[in-house]
């Protein structure tokens, strides 16, 4: 019946198209390229008939197939979506976006497919254009098995996160003096034998930082995972958070303090970590910044100006103080800024008093060293000496000014 029907139809086209021709008044060029374009065009049907039949015929198991192959795709999804989802949780690494754009992909072919499979198949009662709408639902069934298939044989990934930030090194300062040497070696040994707290303390310029990146350069190859984190001006839980997450390169959109806190909690507990934080102002909890500390998980080194710090902190027995050059080495670290410009003797005597001025911080004697360095008239060299005189009588004058006002303050709450 149904070959019956497309033969009528075939020939109903043809017959059309003629009669057409026929019936036109006058010779048109264009009427007659429409008309042989009809006459093509049913041509091409009547070539494609075979198709369209196959399509027809095969529309069930096609549609039976289609079930099968969508089921199957939406398993591989939901198994994507779970193995992405447990491993963000427990590294807070962002998957990759090639496997995000394939769980998007995948959704929404899973959701077509179901559109498509929800149709009434029967809608059409007429037999030729039953035998139409058939036609083109098991073609584009058949498309629909192919790209399912596509799609299901992408989602397979060797690693669905991102790559672990590389690890950098500094570029180190010179550590001077056998202090600076000896420290790093303590602090080194103080973590091979579980101390999970450390601090470090001095005074502005004293090395502090220069002894840190060291030590977190030696510890790139005993560790996988090492965090130097430089703490924000305005330190303050939220800001100290958001300087970890980027450090360990997590994406962290959460607002609400305990919540961030668990999130940076799971990132860093399943890692072997050293973490460093450099340039405390005052006491941190680690807990509520989500930092976990214990052996065969994190360790944590601090830096601060303040002694109290590390102790409140509970670095207890585990502190280090970077005390003041002594004046031999500081003397030496001043030639080596120099470069060996050799020095008038009367310079010389000026750049002797330059360094005591500077008190043993290195900060202090490499920018004085850096500022003179080639210079060869004796009054730029007293001028330095003189103004950092002058700073200093102005520094001590200021210290003893504020603590007369907060004697002047105590008192004054005292007797009211």
């Amino acid at each position: 019946m149904i070959e019956y029907l497309n033969a009528v139809y075939t020939a109903l086209l043809l017959l059309i198209t003629v009669v057409c021709l026929l019936r036109a008044e006058r010779l048109d060029l264009k009427k007659i390229s429409d008309g042989i374009g009809s006459f093509k065009d049913a041509l091409d049907f009547i070539g494609s008939l075979p198709w369209w039949i196959h399509f027809y015929n095969n529309l069930n198991a096609n549609v039976q197939t289609l079930h099968e192959r969508r089921d199957s795709l939406h398993v591989r999804l939901d198994d994507m979506i779970k193995q992405v989802e447990d491993k963000e949780f427990q590294t807070g690494r962002r998957r990759k976006r090639e496997v995000d754009n394939w769980i998007s992909s995948a959704g929404t072919k899973c959701n077509d497919v179901q559109t498509l499979l929800l149709q009434d198949m029967l809608r059409e009662t007429n037999y030729f254009w039953k035998f139409l709408y058939r036609a083109w639902l098991g073609n584009l069934v058949e498309r629909l098995i192919r790209e399912v298939d596509d799609i299901y044989s992408l989602g397979v990934f060797e690693e669905v996160l991102s790559p672990v930030r590389e690890r950098v090194e500094f570029v180190e300062t010179l550590l001077v003096g056998k202090a600076a040497n000896e420290n790093r070696r303590r602090i080194v040994t103080w973590l091979r034998n579980g101390v999970t707290k450390i601090g470090v303390h001095g005074i502005k310029g004293i090395g502090k930082t220069a002894v840190m990146k060291n030590i977190h350069n030696q510890l790139l190859g005993c560790y996988e995972h090492v965090y130097f984190i430089t703490v924000p001006e305005d330190q303050n839980e939220y800001n100290l958070q958001a300087a970890i997450a980027k450090d360990l390169g997590i994406d962290l959109k959460e607002e609400d303090l305990p919540k961030r806190a668990a999130f940076l909690h799971r990132a860093l507990r399943q890692r072997n970590f050293v973490l460093i934080l450099d340039g405390l102002k005052k006491y941190l909890s680690e807990d509520k910044v989500g930092i976990p500390l214990g052996a065969g998980t994190g360790k944590m080194i601090i830096t601060s100006r303040s002694p109290d710090v590390c102790r409140k902190i509970g670095c207890q027995n585990n502190i280090i103080t970077i005390d003041p050059l002594p004046y031999d080495e500081a003397l030496d670290l001043f030639n080596q800024v120099q470069q060996a410009f050799e020095l008038k003797p009367p310079i010389e005597k000026v750049a002797q008093k330059i360094v005591e001025q500077c008190r043993g911080v290195p900060l202090k004697i490499v920018e004085q060293a850096t500022n003179l360095r080639g210079e060869d008239d004796i009054d730029a060299w007293e001028n330095c000496l003189n103004e950092m005189k002058l700073l200093l009588v102005l520094s001590w004058a200021s210290f003893l000014s504020s603590l007369e006002e907060a004697a002047a303050e105590t008192s004054k709450m005292q007797f009211s």
